[in-house]
C-alpha cells in the first residue's frame, strides 16, 4: 500500500501556497492543518449571490457571475467539506441555497438544467462545455437535479413545495445510475463498469471510480475495495511527481483551440486570460481534492493536523 509522505506533503503544500485561490487554500488549511473551518466557509459565502445561488468562477472555468444550478452544485461539493460542523454562516448559505432552489430558476417539469443551459454564459469567459445550448436550456440534466434534490430533502422544510418536488424527481430517476461527480455531469455507473477499471482504457475527464467510493465506509467500497487501491496508488504517484502546477504550452493551446472551434468563427478564442488563470486555479484544486481522498483512505504516511512553524 503506498502512501504519501510528509516530505511530498511540504512539497505540495508550496504549489498550493503560491497558485491557490483563498477558496481552496482555506480548505486545504482547514482539512490539513488545523485551520478554521469557520474561515473556509466565510470565503465560500463570498461567491453567493443575493439570490441565493452561486456563481463566478467557483467553478474555475465559468466566469459567469451569476447563480445556475450547476454552480450550485459545485458550492455543495464545497460545503461537504465543512462536514457536521455548525455555524451561523453555513445556516446561512444552506438557506439562501434553499431559497434559490425554491425559485425554481433554471427548473423544468423534470428537473433542473444543467451547465450548457445557462444562456448567460456566453457574455463571460468560459469553456466549450459552459456554451449555451438552446436544446439543453429545455431540458432538465440528471445529475445536478439528483445532486439538488438530496440537498432539498436534508434541509428543507418537510412541508415546502420544493420538498415534494425533490422527493418526486428523487423517485423519478431513482433508477437511473447518472450521477454528478467532482463536477462531471453524467457520472453513469452502467456506461463505465468501474469494476472492471483499466487506466489504458478510462476516459480521463472523468474522474476516478474511488471518487464515487468516497471512503471506506461507503457501501460501495468492498465491491471496489481492488478499484480503489489502485486508484490510491496512481494518487500517491501522481502528487510524488508533481513538481510544478501544469500549464499548457502556447502550441498546445493552439491545437486544442484548433481541434474546439469556437461558434464565433475563427478570431474568437476559448483560451483567453481567465481561462489560463482558471486552468492555474484548477491545478491547485486538483492537488487539494487529491490529498482529501488519500486522507480519508488513510494514504498519508504521517498524523493529520500538520503544525507548519
Amino acid at each position: 500500500m503506498k502512501k504519501l509522505s510528509l516530505e511530498d506533503f511540504l512539497k505540495l503544500r508550496r504549489l498550493v501556497c503560491r497558485g491557490a485561490r483563498p477558496l481552496d487554500f482555506t480548505k486545504w488549511k482547514y482539512l490539513f492543518e488545523n485551520g478554521s473551518c469557520e474561515d473556509f466557509l466565510s470565503v465560500l459565502s463570498a461567491y453567493q449571490n443575493e439570490d441565493g445561488g452561486f456563481g463566478y468562477n467557483i467553478e474555475c472555468n465559468n466566469w459567469n457571475p451569476d447563480s445556475s444550478p450547476y454552480t450550485v452544485c459545485i458550492a455543495l461539493d464545497y460545503l461537504d467539506a465543512a462536514g457536521d460542523y455548525v455555524s451561523n454562516i453555513k445556516n446561512e448559505m444552506v438557506a439562501g441555497i434553499i431559497k434559490y432552489l425554491a425559485s425554481a430558476t433554471y427548473f423544468t417539469e423534470n428537473g433542473w438544467v444543467g451547465m450548457q443551459g445557462i444562456p448567460g454564459n456566453n457574455d463571460y469567459s468560459h469553456l466549450p462545455w459552459f456554451h449555451y445550448d438552446p436544446k439543453k436550456a429545455a431540458e432538465a440534466d440528471i445529475g445536478v437535479t439528483k445532486r439538488l434534490s438530496d440537498f432539498i430533502l436534508k434541509y428543507a422544510d418537510k412541508n415546502s413545495e420544493i420538498r415534494q418536488k425533490a422527493a418526486a424527481l428523487k423517485d423519478k430517476y431513482k433508477q437511473c445510475g447518472k450521477i454528478l461527480l467532482n463536477g462531471v455531469p453524467d457520472y453513469d455507473l452502467t456506461a463505465f463498469d468501474p469494476e472492471a477499471f483499466d487506466p489504458e482504457t478510462w476516459p480521463m475527464w472523468q474522474p476516478l471510480p474511488v471518487f464515487f467510493v468516497g471512503s471506506p465506509e461507503s457501501g460501495h467500497y468492498p465491491a471496489l475495495k481492488n478499484v480503489a487501491d489502485i486508484n490510491l496508488d496512481t494518487i500517491v504517484d501522481t502528487l510524488r511527481d508533481t513538481r510544478e502546477i501544469y500549464i499548457a504550452s502556447e502550441k498546445e493551446i493552439k491545437s486544442w483551440e484548433k481541434n474546439n472551434a469556437h461558434p464565433d468563427g475563427r478570431r474568437k478564442r476559448w483560451s483567453g486570460a481567465e481561462q489560463a488563470i482558471g486552468n492555474y486555479y484548477w491545478g491547485a484544486h486538483g492537488i487539494t481534492s487529491n490529498m482529501d481522498i488519500l486522507r480519508k483512505f488513510d494514504r498519508l504516511d504521517f498524523p493529520l493536523p500538520v503544525s507548519i512553524e
